[in-house]
């Protein structure tokens, strides 16, 4: 664990226990050196002029990460949606399969969050409040076999699934695919050695997780997004100053296209012969499983229904075309 201390006191009045430097417990898969723990870096010398000085420590096991937060080792964490879920299942459905098409419509909904403090409000949940909202990459599907490019295909292969996310193993089920749990840790190894079959990852897990070996001889990526991952930065918000919510947010709505432009070049290190184009038909027929998906995970509580109602506008605003834009299923 790397301790890196950033920001400054200049206030004499503030040493006092408020003014103690806050723990941030950092995961990214490249460690200190990684494009996401630099981002949280230039966060952390930011918070330092809002009166608030922050300590990053960085984790490559991101549920270490997420388990040192849950027993007050840290005052705030930095981890995927899906991992933080168990705190608050609003902002980590912003990750629902299908439930963002591209980086444009994160974009917009980081933005609401930043300028509404309506919307805002649903992040805070109990003591914990999520501050910061930073996109990691479209969500892909990594197959060893390129004829694995439908869901029909997909009935009976071995599915590398983040099983402590509640969606994923109902999603590879309902598809007749195999689960095969995993973690961030252990998806590129059981890829890699032919463990699995098929793994879901963004285009940012494709460096450090040495993914390429898995698709190396007649292995690809399909070229339809499943979701829109993201990091996400949660807080205690009592232990830090009132405005500090605000603040963040706004810093990470600000620099959203500065962390899109790592993600971005990530994705584009997987070379264009291996990405597999999948037919129109195929899309819609995703796009309604995904539904049926969503709405019925919503059911059963994994889901935010009131997050998914606004993320449909969102889709439904772009493209009013869309089959779901008749419907009020979401």
């Amino acid at each position: 664990i790397v301790t890196m201390v950033a920001g400054l006191w200049s206030a004499p009045a503030l040493a006092d226990d408020a003014a103690k430097a806050k723990t941030l417990c950092a995961y990214d898969p490249a460690g200190k050196s990684g494009d996401f723990f630099r981002l949280l870096g230039d966060y952390a010398l930011e918070a330092g002029k809002w009166g608030v000085t922050i300590e990053l420590k960085a984790y490559t096991d991101e549920e270490t990460a997420a388990k040192d937060y849950e027993a007050g080792q840290c005052d705030a964490v930095a981890a995927t949606g899906v991992r933080l879920q168990r705190f608050n299942n609003f902002p980590s459905t912003l990750e629902a399969i299908g439930g963002l098409t591209s980086y444009g419509e994160l974009k917009q909904m980081v933005n609401a969050f930043s300028k509404y403090e309506s919307a805002a409000a649903k992040l805070r949940k109990g003591e914990h409040e999520t501050v910061g909202i930073i996109p990691a990459g479209a969500v892909y599907l990594f197959v060893r076999d390129r004829n694995i490019n439908s869901v029909q295909a997909l009935a009976g292969k071995r599915i590398a699934t983040m099983d402590y996310d509640k969606a994923a193993p109902y999603m590879v089920n309902k598809m007749g695919a195999i689960v095969v749990p995993a973690d961030l840790g252990s998806i590129g190894p059981k890829f890699n050695n032919g463990d699995v079959d098929v793994c879901y990852m963004s285009g940012v897990g494709y460096g450090p997780f040495e993914l390429n070996r898995g698709i190396a001889n007649n292995g690809g990526v399909i070229k339809a997004p499943l979701a829109q991952a993201t990091f996400q930065v949660m807080v205690r918000h009592a232990s830090f100053p009132a405005e500090f919510s605000k603040q963040s947010r706004d810093y990470w709505a600000a620099n959203f296209d500065k962390a899109l432009a790592a993600v971005k070049k990530a994705d584009a290190q997987i070379p264009s012969s291996k990405w597999i184009d999948i037919s129109p038909d195929t899309l819609v027929g995703w796009d309604s499983l995904f539904q049926d998906v969503r709405v019925e995970l919503k059911a059963k509580g994994a889901y935010s229904g009131s997050m998914l109602s606004t993320m449909k506008k969102v889709r439904c605003a772009k493209d009013k075309t869309r089959a779901e834009c008749a419907d009020s299923r979401e």
